[in-house]
């Protein structure tokens, strides 16, 4: 069963897809850049998941070749993908290998997906409606803005901030052909399979 949990930043929907504890994720920072475990979101994600009684190992793909990738996968029962500049991460994503091997394994069912905010992003079809233009100038390397496709819709994060909500109100005015999921810094996508659900996802404290 392909499983995915797409958040802007409380995981706390992740025991309803999974019995979390005891459960290994392969942990990504790398869309926080090369400070990440500075970055307060990304140590609230770690401590979310330490909470939930999950066990984690650090995969920055910045650093990584496929061969690390690899490794990281292998055993794990999940992949945590944290928040930062979302074009950044899918250029590392892609560059050592990642993309073209979670894919298959989180649609196989062999990997649960759990993306906040640009990880959640990464999920979908294409950054390019959502994601900030300024943000892909990190990476001027980055050809293409098409995202994993794991799922057919983007995920527009911290839509309960008023600055955040302009700005999704214009994406999707802009974009009448595509499909978006506005979420709360306490709501989460649940998908399980081709069925999706919005649901209640707090903070894990």
């Amino acid at each position: 069963m392909r499983r995915l949990l797409l958040a802007s930043s409380g995981i706390g929907a992740l025991p309803r897809l999974v019995g979390a504890a005891g459960l290994r994720f392969a942990f990504v920072p790398t869309a926080a850049g090369p400070d990440a475990d500075s970055k307060p979101w990304v140590q609230n994600d770690r401590r979310q998941l330490d909470l939930l009684g999950c066990t984690s190992s650090t995969l920055d793909l910045a650093r990584g070749e496929l061969e690390d990738v690899e490794a990281a996968l292998d055993g794990a029962g999940g992949v945590f993908l944290s928040g930062g500049n979302s074009y950044l991460l899918l250029w590392h994503a892609r560059r050592s290998g990642f993309a073209e091997l979670v894919v298959p394994l989180v649609e196989s069912g062999a990997l649960i997906y759990v993306g906040t905010s640009a990880g959640a992003l990464l999920a979908g079809p294409d950054l390019g409606p959502a994601a900030s233009l300024d943000n892909r100038r990190v990476v001027p390397e980055l050809e293409s803005s098409l995202a994993l496709g794991l799922v057919p819709f983007t995920v527009l994060p911290h839509d309960d901030d008023p600055e955040a909500r302009e700005r999704h109100d214009a994406i999707v005015a802009d974009h009448p052909e595509h499909d978006f999921v506005r979420l709360g810094d306490n709501c989460a996508v649940v998908v399980r399979d081709d069925t999706a659900e919005v649901v209640d996802s707090p903070q894990v404290r």
